[in-house]
């Protein structure tokens, strides 16, 4: 049983490792270009300041293998990796001619980085600091064969002062444009992971239940032979008259299992054949809680029920009833261990919506196991655990949903909403 239950878990990279890689990549293309500017006696400020410069950067990446911190955290020292990579390219520029080299577009991959793994916003404010950083670099003075270049341009100031500011513009329109357009497809790309992830958590879901169902059935074929013979035993205590009574409850409880095993046959049929008609689902929910009542009579149950007899149908009234046959199951039994045999019922119906609240008067869950509850089998001494987990299921495939949380006084309050036409 474990085993159906597994969860399944999408095999991603960390963003810190994604980041990490990124980073060795850039490292690498600035310890190329320090060496093909050694090798062609690229004019270079200090040596040894871009050393440091270097050494620093790929000290920084490998603190990102050894950080452990939770994930709150994560997120900041991501944002200041990245603000390193930006300082770091800026102080590289800067030793190497400022924004005349040509790889100053190199600037605006911290700026892609940045869309990529965060939102809009702090996209929007890297962007910005790129653009900062390459106005720094434009007030650097050019060296060697540029100072050439920038003499000569000072014969025509007006063109040049016009160059710098179109270098200016181009490199800020650039760097907003690519943040934009970024930041708009990861997010794209998120909703659409997110979608996926849900499907495939309800395929899943689907997939156990289809599972406990054939258990189900197979229980169900192999019981029918058993209950029989118990039966005809049941029979003959009863000729003997040795315990009248004992022998009448064991037949009540053998005649129980034997509806309960017909009653799945019934509903298999119902459902191989496609005899499920369309039903009021004001009705279906309250004929259930009737015959539900018939089976636990020790269970009192106080009841408020209104309906505006606005429009609200459902087709698989048999998947409802045993959804709503584990939740009141579940909640009577809270309310016995309590010693406090009794229920709270309401519901109401309002504009095509309805809402049906339980409350039972057991000593409640503790939060952890209350966030969990429904949503995966859980450990039961009575059970299998199954019964929570299966009416969520149901109840959300017939597009509903189920809350539960703690009451102020004891006990747990579940609440069922149904909203427009339900299948």
């Amino acid at each position: 049983m474990n085993s159906i239950f597994s969860r399944a878990e999408l095999n991603t990279d960390h963003p810190l490792k994604q980041l990490q890689r990124f980073r060795w990549v850039l490292i690498s293309l600035e310890l190329l270009a320090s060496l093909t500017a050694y090798l062609l006696h690229y004019p270079i400020h200090s040596w040894s300041l871009l050393s440091f410069v270097l050494a620093v950067h790929v000290f920084t990446n490998i603190s990102l293998k050894l950080w452990r911190g939770d994930k709150d955290s994560e997120q900041r020292f991501i944002a200041v990796s990245i603000f390193i990579d930006l300082f770091m390219i800026t102080a590289l520029l800067a030793m190497t001619g400022g924004a005349n080299n040509g790889f100053v577009a190199i600037l605006l991959l911290p700026v892609a980085v940045t869309a990529v793994l965060f939102s809009a916003g702090p996209s929007y404010l890297m962007a910005a600091l790129a653009i900062g950083c390459y106005s720094l670099l434009l007030q650097i003075p050019l060296t060697g064969e540029h100072s050439a270049h920038q003499h000569a341009a000072q014969t025509s100031a007006e063109p040049f002062s016009q160059h710098i500011s179109q270098m200016w513009w181009a490199f800020s329109f650039s760097a907003f444009i690519v943040s934009w357009f970024i930041s708009a497809q990861t997010q794209r790309i998120r909703t659409t992971s997110a979608q996926l992830n849900k499907l495939q958590q309800k395929q899943l879901q689907h997939e156990q239940v289809l599972a406990v169902a054939t258990y189900a059935a197979n229980a169900a074929h192999d019981l029918a032979t058993p209950l029989q013979n118990l039966v005809l035993l049941t029979d003959e205590l009863t000729e003997q008259q040795q315990d009248p009574a004992l022998a009448a409850d064991l037949r009540q409880q053998l005649q129980r299992c034997q509806q309960i095993v017909q009653q799945l046959r019934s509903n298999a049929q119902q459902l191989r054949k496609g005899e499920l008609q369309s039903q009021p689902l004001y009705d279906a929910i309250e004929h259930s809680i009737q015959l539900w009542l018939v089976s636990r009579p020790e269970i009192s149950m106080e009841q408020h029920f209104s309906s505006d007899q606005s429009t609200l149908s459902i087709t698989d009234s048999i998947s409802l009833a045993a959804a709503l046959f584990n939740i009141l199951d579940n909640a009577a039994d809270a309310s016995l261990q309590n010693k406090e045999p009794k229920l709270s019922l309401t519901m109401q119906q309002h504009n095509s919506q309805l809402e049906l609240q339980i409350r039972d008067y057991g000593p409640g869950l503790p939060d952890s196991v209350l966030a969990q509850l429904g949503k995966r089998p859980q450990q039961s001494e009575q059970g299998l655990g199954l019964g929570q987990f299966l009416a969520n299921v149901s109840i959300d495939s017939l597009g509903g949903k189920v809350e539960r949380e703690n009451c102020v006084e004891k006990g747990v309050l579940t609440r069922i909403f149904f909203s427009g036409k339900q299948s």
